[in-house]
């Protein structure tokens, strides 16, 4: 979490539940000794998932995404799966790279 913080990238997470599950389950966590440290929200109508289309029509079933989105609101980096992506290392320096490229671009078209 921290370096993700340290590069400027916020975190935040959907999940299928409803607040009331939710809200439950981080209680939990927190019992724990474990905060998410990161913003969950609940999204029990998938509407989300449709969105973004982490969403299997066929099977009828929610899946798992990350996504890179810039400050403009564009996706520039997604996986989409059955699987969680775990590659966290790889995540981090793609998402450097990527926003770097921004602001090279954005650097030459100020001069």
């Amino acid at each position: 979490m921290d370096a993700f913080r340290q590069a400027g990238l916020e975190i935040v997470a959907v999940s299928t539940e409803s607040q009331p599950e939710l809200a439950k389950a981080l209680a939990s966590y927190e019992e724990e000794g474990d905060p998410i440290p990161f913003p969950l929200l609940a999204d029990p109508e998938l509407a989300t998932f449709r969105a973004y289309r982490v969403y299997d029509d066929f099977e009828k079933v929610p899946l798992h995404g990350t996504f890179l989105v810039d400050a403009l609101g564009d996706v520039r980096w997604q996986d989409v799966s059955h699987e969680p992506f775990t590659e966290i290392d790889f995540l981090l320096k793609e998402a450097k790279r990527l926003l770097a490229n921004d602001s090279a671009k954005s650097e030459v078209g100020a001069k």
